[in-house]
């Protein structure tokens, strides 16, 4: 029950998931809270530490998250319950937006700061040295990468929800229960 089945999902990607979920969910606020704090003209040692914890945090959530981006493109998936094939277009597309807007943040997340020729220090615990001096052009174009991408987060998760509570409410077909424990085959 490590490994997703024909009929259910496994451990490996309900944790990673639900991990996954939360790792998104925290880094979209800790983005929002920086860009607050420059919009309403924050004192710039408040903005630096705001982004330091969303560097921190975000390098501890990064190997969960390419973890999930990896599983999803190797493991099968249960198989799909009936449904109209629009929505099942819709589900496939949100599915491939979200891991598009997740290799975006977690690729571009790193590299800001290190084409901007500084370290990424994770909570004064270690220090990820940047790999390369300051290439400006190239900061720029992953600094709006970064922050255009999130744009995509609350469409994607009133669609994810809302598909959610479709299976669970309306369907009534166990999608809900396939993603929250691990169900033994049939």
């Amino acid at each position: 029950m490590l490994k997703n089945s024909r009929a259910a999902y496994g451990w490996i990607a309900i944790g990673l998931h639900w991990i996954s979920a939360v790792g998104v969910i925290t880094m979209y606020v800790l983005g929002e809270r920086i860009e607050h704090a420059k919009e309403d003209g924050a004192a710039r040692e408040v903005i630096l530490s705001a982004i330091r914890l969303h560097q921190s945090i975000g390098v501890l959530f990064l190997f969960f998250l390419a973890a999930f981006v990896i599983q999803f493109f190797l493991q099968k998936r249960p198989s799909e319950y009936e449904q109209h094939p629009y929505l099942v277009l819709l589900s496939k597309w949100v599915k491939r937006l979200w891991i598009l807007m997740i290799c975006c943040q977690i690729l571009t997340g790193p590299f800001l700061a290190w084409t901007g020729g500084r370290p990424l220090r994770v909570f004064d615990w270690f220090v990820l040295e940047s790999p390369m001096e300051r290439i400006g052009w190239l900061h720029e174009g992953l600094e709006t990468i970064h922050a255009y991408a999130p744009n995509l987060f609350w469409p994607l998760i009133v669609l994810h929800v809302v598909g959610a509570l479709k299976h669970l409410v309306i369907d009534k077909d166990g999608t809900m229960k396939r993603m929250i424990w691990p169900q033994k085959e049939a």
